[in-house]
């Protein structure tokens, strides 16, 4: 037996997905050994149907792991993928919402401004900041380099020459 035979007689077909009755590793995808390799099988599956490996990765359209139905199998990128999860509900997408109205935000605009302001006056140094706002040192570094709350203006970080 050949090894797309023998591949295709570890399938089981339906109307719907076609499934990888063979073993499997990781999240549930499919496995084959050919020739002393392991490939997913779904992988393998769009080898032996367009002739050549995928140089990207494999989009289920199913969202079945053990599908390797053609038909269910597109070529794409890693960033197509994680779209493609996000609009399907699975994952966490990133904040769409920058500053305050991220969820996790516990400044405002107005106290990175007035941190960024103290801070350029001299009279306050990080640490004494993020203690009066609560927040950690490394947070108040990034926010008067303006690494972080990028969108909110104020004063420059100056290197003070040693």
């Amino acid at each position: 037996m050949n090894a797309a035979s023998e591949f295709w007689s570890r399938v089981k077909l339906s109307n719907d997905c076609w499934e990888w009755t063979g073993g499997t590793r990781g999240k549930g995808y499919g496995t084959v050994w050919i020739d002393r390799k392991r490939y997913y099988a779904h992988r393998y599956a769009f080898f032996l149907t367009h002739g050549r490996m995928p140089t990207g990765v494999i989009l289920h359209a199913c969202d079945n792991p053990i599908c390797v139905r053609p038909a269910h199998l597109s070529e794409g990128t890693q960033a197509e993928n994680v779209i493609d999860m996000w609009s399907k509900g699975r994952g966490v997408a990133p904040p769409l919402h920058l500053g305050e109205s991220h969820h996790q935000a516990r400044l405002t605009a107005a106290t990175v401004l007035r941190i960024r302001e103290q801070y350029a006056s001299g009279q306050y140094t990080q640490a004494c900041l993020a203690t009066e706002y609560a927040v950690s040192p490394a947070s108040i570094g990034q926010i008067v380099r303006h690494e972080s709350w990028r969108h909110v203006g104020g004063p420059a970080h100056q290197k003070v020459a040693a």
